[in-house]
């Protein structure tokens, strides 16, 4: 357990992280589902390209196993990553903004969240009829929610993870 925490400390995971932060549990936490979104993104991404530089007809069965493999995972990763904004957009953020949080940024927070937002619905619709999906088309969208995704997180951690180390327990809970 010290040295799964003594190399989290030495890689820092957003600018200004101390070792303090990153031993709290909370933080860890936090870290360990963004971590998490990370690599289903990472996972998604890979999918969609193999899916797109396929050279076999979306009719064959390995295609199609492949497509509905990445409707679920779609389904299941954009529910869960509303989900969590959600709970960070109502619960978190209004908590942290009474710890001094500044308001510019719960604003831009909660303006990347509907920015996501809108980037999930676009690629869950991509992936949602599977008559109609283009492999282009998924793959173009999901790239644009994995850019706007990996800025969001790094900024939410690099802001809101020193005023989740003030608290012992989750403040929404």
């Amino acid at each position: 357990m010290e040295a799964e925490i003594t190399t989290t400390m030495t890689t820092v995971p957003y600018a200004g992280a101390t070792p303090e932060q990153l031993r709290h549990h909370l933080v860890q936490e936090f870290l360990a589902i963004h971590n998490m979104f990370r690599d289903e993104l990472a996972n998604l991404l890979r999918f969609a390209e193999a899916l797109q530089a396929g050279t076999q007809s979306l009719d064959s069965p390995e295609t199609r196993s492949r497509i509905h493999t990445l409707i679920r995972a779609g389904t299941q990763y954009t529910y869960y990553l509303h989900h969590h904004h959600h709970l960070e957009s109502s619960g978190l953020f209004p908590a942290l903004a009474g710890q001094g949080l500044p308001a510019e940024t719960v604003t831009r927070l909660v303006g990347d969240h509907d920015e996501i937002a809108g980037l999930i619905d676009r690629f869950h619709a991509a992936v949602a009829d599977y008559a109609a999906l283009q492999p282009a088309v998924v793959h173009s969208d999901l790239n644009r929610l994995a850019e706007a995704l990996r800025a969001h997180l790094a900024y939410e951690e690099t802001h809101v993870c020193p005023f989740i180390a003030k608290f012992q327990r989750w403040p929404f809970i």
